[in-house]
Order: structure tokens, then C-alpha cells, then sequence
């Protein structure tokens, strides 16, 4: 019913956007096995490529959940749906500024700052997008879990080094 009355045409628009942004971002950036053995963490991150897979459905879930709500056209939501996608670009934002700063600079206390931040904005807009769509806001709960596992990850990093 919540994907009749969106269309998922912006489901699938917002996926292949944030989806996209991610795969420029990492092709933008250099390997970070570079940066894993200067900070002596190899040992605490998943393989690379499970890690980019991940990040990668991540940010396509995420996608889909923000097209979902952005095409939304029920007109009693509007400022909590508007809200909401306003704190995603801001959280996606962050998010991709998250993985240069650990893994291409190898700034790790501004990475746990990023970290937070990004957490914060996450749940602001699971709870606007929860308003406005019950699926979108789930698609969030998984998101926001993934989040809290690269912020333990990146406290990891921090605290070992």
C-alpha cells in the first residue's frame, strides 16, 4: 500500500543514487590497505570487499527508503517527510566523508566524530520517516544497526591506537 502510494520509481531512484554516490566515492578514493597496516587494524575489520558489499546494499537500502518517502503523496506528512529528507542528505553526506577520513587519511578520532554524527542524523531521520512511512522507517532500524557497528568498529580503531 506505502509503495502505491509513493511509486517505485522513486524507490528505485533514490537506491541508484545513494548507491551510485557510494561506488564514485570509493573509486575516487585510494585502496585503504595502506592505511590498515600504518594503523596496525587489519586484524579488526571484515574483509574489504565484505565491508564495501555492505556499505554498498547499505546505502541502497537507505536510497530506497528516502525515494520511497520523498515520492510520498500523502499531504498530511509533508513537513516530516521534507524534514526527513533534509537530514538524509545530511546523514549521507557524512557518511561519505566518513570513509576517506579513516581509511584514505587514516584521521581517526575525526572518523569517531563522523561516527557519531552520522548516528545522530540516523536516528532523526528514522523517526521522520517512521511518520511518514512504517517500511522506510524500518529499512532505517537496519541502517541505523549497520551504523552502530561501524561506529563500535571505529572506537575499536580509536582505542587502539
Amino acid at each position: 500500500m506505502e509503495i502505491q502510494q509513493s511509486g517505485i520509481g522513486w524507490m528505485i531512484a533514490g537506491g541508484i543514487l545513494t548507491a551510485a554516490s557510494y561506488v564514485v566515492m570509493r573509486c575516487l578514493c585510494e585502496s585503504p590497505y595502506r592505511v590498515m597496516l600504518e594503523l596496525g587494524i587489519g586484524d579488526l575489520i571484515p574483509p574489504v570487499w565484505l565491508m564495501s558489499l555492505l556499505q554498498f546494499l547499505s546505502f541502497l537500502t537507505v536510497g530506497c527508503a528516502a525515494g520511497l518517502v520523498f515520492g510520498y503523496r500523502n499531504l498530511g506528512c509533508a513537513a516530516e517527510k521534507y524534514k526527513g529528507c533534509l537530514l538524509f542528505l545530511l546523514m549521507i553526506l557524512l557518511e561519505l566523508f566518513r570513509y576517506p577520513a579513516l581509511f584514505v587519511r587514516g584521521m581517526v578520532f575525526l572518523s569517531v566524530l563522523i561516527s557519531i554524527l552520522t548516528l545522530v542524523f540516523a536516528i532523526a531521520v528514522t523517526v521522520c520517516f517512521l511518520r511518514v512511512s512504517k517500511f522506510a522507517g524500518i529499512l532505517m532500524l537496519f541502517h541505523d544497526l549497520w551504523l552502530i557497528y561501524l561506529f563500535l568498529l571505529t572506537c575499536s580503531i580509536f582505542f587502539r591506537n
